[in-house]
């Protein structure tokens, strides 16, 4: 009985690196220019510094040129940016690989899979899938785009109400630029490998509903020091597709994950037809957990 095919790395079994880098790479972008503006725009606000009990500093703008500030933020941060583009596009390319990866494991386990790549990706399911989720994400980044602006907008408003020194104003906002840039990348972690996660179980459980091909999706996580003891506990274990879709739905699960599935043939009775692959993940927990 052919046996499923297992991620190349044991490390990092989901997987998509690359598309996480590009991501990343193009939402830091974006930030560290908006950065570099709102500093300087900070820097050219004439201040007069005021000693009394202690020094404060007057900021010579209006409330209008406030606000225009603000609203220039608010624009550079909210509206379609090219970082949420470079997201949406590698979310997407991350569902394709996934769903080619689910399509190739299913060919190898069983004769009675005969779709292929081509014929599944342009079809109107997928299609339809993709979509959603090409809106869901933009959406999301969107969302963090504004969240983003009004936080730094709340720093500047008040450093500069509160005649706070300029330069403690401008580490105020370095640093709530490093809090985005680090959600930031989280959020595309996440999304990717959901992304690739998500694809494999729509195949599988596409595949169970019309073709009667029956699997159990084996959980692989990575095993590593930084692996949480919750998704260990797991590794080696077969689960239904809409367990598998619950569990992420759960206490943070699918954030900075690194976990994968492999989908598993098995009978009526919902027994793997071959327990190879199973007692080999098995054995890696057990060594794992009495490595503590």
């Amino acid at each position: 009985m052919p046996e499923p095919i297992l991620p190349a790395s044991a490390d990092n079994p989901i997987g998509g690196t690359r598309l996480i880098t590009e991501a990343r790479k193009a939402i830091d972008k974006q930030l560290r220019e908006t950065q570099r503006w709102l500093l300087g725009t900070l820097a050219n606000i004439n201040t007069t510094r005021i000693t009394i009990n202690s020094s404060v500093y007057e900021y010579q703008i209006s409330p209008f040129g406030l606000q225009s500030v603000v609203t220039e933020l608010v624009r550079r941060l909210e509206d379609p940016q090219p970082g949420a583009n470079v997201l949406v596009n590698r979310v997407v390319a991350g569902y394709e690989i996934g769903t080619a990866a689910e399509i190739t494991n299913l060919a190898t386990l069983t004769t009675d899979y005969t779709r292929t790549v081509t014929s599944v990706l342009t079809s109107d399911p997928w299609q339809r899938r993709v979509a959603l989720i090409r809106a869901r994400v933009f959406e999301q980044m969107q969302g963090f785009g504004g969240e983003t602006a009004a936080d730094l907008a709340r720093v500047l408003s008040t450093g500069i109400e509160n005649g706070k020194n300029p330069l403690a104003v401008a580490k105020d906002l370095r640093a709530r630029f490093d809090v985005s840039r680090s959600r930031a990348e989280r959020i595309a972690r996440t999304e990717i490998t959901g992304a690739l996660r998500r694809a494999k179980l729509d195949e599988a459980e596409d595949a169970r509903v019309n073709i009667g091909i029956r699997t159990l999706e084996m959980h692989l996580s990575a095993l590593s020091p930084t692996t949480r003891a919750s998704h260990a506990a797991r590794h080696g274990r077969l689960f239904t597709v809409q367990e598998v879709r619950e569990w992420y739905t759960q206490d943070g699960n699918g954030i900075n994950c690194k976990c994968n599935v492999v989908s598993v043939l098995v009978d009526a009775d919902n027994n793997p037809l071959s327990t190879r692959s199973i007692d080999r993940a098995i054995a890696a927990r057990v060594r794992f957990d009495a490595n503590g």
